[in-house]
């Protein structure tokens, strides 16, 4: 006899032109399908789950990796400045100067 196991739908995310499937792992920009590296996906998918919220690199890497690293900040604003690139709109994401990072859409 065969088992059944319940699937939960995780929502579509939408800001604007910008699509986020968090089931599929996809990210649409005006219609247009982006590829974004594992990490980097967390990592927008983090910020646009809380908009206008100030996130530090130390909270993004911590809820991305759920673990310590002394060079966190390195590595946060690489993947912050590859989504900005990749999405080619480096105003969705701003930088908050000795704060972190925030995302506005």
């Amino acid at each position: 006899m065969a088992t059944t196991v319940e699937i939960n739908r995780i929502p579509k995310i939408q800001h604007g032109d910008l699509m986020i499937d968090p089931q599929c792992y996809i990210v649409n920009l005006k219609g247009e399908r982006i590829r974004l590296f594992p990490k980097e996906f967390d990592v927008l998918y983090l910020l646009v789950q809380y908009p206008h919220w100030v996130l530090s690199a130390k909270q993004i890497y911590e809820a991305i990796w759920e673990t310590e690293s002394e060079d966190y900040g390195h590595i946060i604003s690489n993947i912050i400045y590859q989504l900005r690139k990749k999405l080619g709109k480096p105003e969705m994401i701003q930088t908050v100067v000795e704060r972190g990072y925030k995302f506005i859409g």
